[in-house]
């Protein structure tokens, strides 16, 4: 009886322990942490453009500050990098949308993991969702001084003149109508929940992924994690746009053959 006993609760333990490491691996979580951005704000204030704040972007070299644009602002040939916005961020911003230069990363099958990248190039790494899977949160620094993290909800790249970075206050109306227009451009559908309650940032880089006289735009939108919210890495499924990329990632592979 005592055996019986003793095997039934080995029996129990194991399935006890089997149940916990299914649960443990079904829900995996990103281990990208919030840094103290101060120092490096600092400094970037001495090259004299209005900063604004900082970016970091998981999975990415993109490490720099945040500038508002001027009339001054050399966004061109400027010898730092930075990302910059159009509108003027402050304590009712609730989704700033900034920019940067993607100069060299602007074939039709993007390159991941190169360190010498600058700006938003290694932004592209999102087109894949591979890369999405594994990287799915932002940390920004907004010009209150708060850092944050930030949780990518939707990847999109379409024809967009970037015109969203001029304004970055919405009423409830206008953030819920944004956030249903990103959701159903998105390359990818991801249960994340959002809400015109939430803040949200938006990322913004030229690409030539279509060729060179297109005026395409890739675009990362993300919204701020909620109090207690865990850093949970969501499930990412293509959505039906992400059809037309892969036909044009095969004709850039045929090109490169031929």
């Amino acid at each position: 009886m005592k055996k019986r006993i003793r095997y039934g609760l080995i029996i129990i333990i194991f399935i006890i322990l089997g149940i916990f490491i299914v649960l443990s691996n079904s829900v995996r979580m990103s281990d990208f942490t919030i840094q103290d951005e101060t120092e490096k704000i600092e400094e970037a204030k001495t090259y004299g453009d209005e900063v604004v704040g900082w970016l970091r972007v998981e999975g990415t070299n993109i490490d720099l500050p945040l500038i508002r644009a001027t009339d001054q602002t050399d966004v061109i040939t400027a010898d730092y990098d930075f990302a910059w916005t159009n509108s003027n961020p402050d304590q009712n911003s609730n989704r700033p949308a900034y920019i940067s230069h993607n100069i060299r990363n602007v074939s039709s099958n993007p390159i991941v993991g190169d360190e010498t990248m600058r700006r938003f190039e290694s932004l592209m790494s999102f087109i894949y969702p591979e890369f999405l899977e594994e990287n799915q949160f932002i940390e920004y620094t907004d010009a209150s001084g708060e850092t944050a993290l930030y949780r990518i909800y939707a990847v999109a790249l379409l024809e967009d003149n970037q015109e969203a970075s001029f304004f970055d206050t919405y009423t409830k109306e206008e953030q819920a109508a944004y956030i249903d227009k990103v959701k159903e451009e998105s390359l990818y559908t991801m249960s994340v929940d959002v809400s015109s309650d939430d803040l949200l940032l938006t990322l913004f880089t030229c690409t030539r992924f279509y060729g060179a006289s297109t005026n395409y735009s890739f675009r990362v939108d993300a919204r701020k994690l909620r109090a207690n919210e865990e850093k949970k890495l969501y499930d990412v499924k293509k959505s039906k746009h992400y059809q037309k990329i892969e036909a044009r990632m095969k004709e850039g592979v045929e090109d490169e053959e031929v």
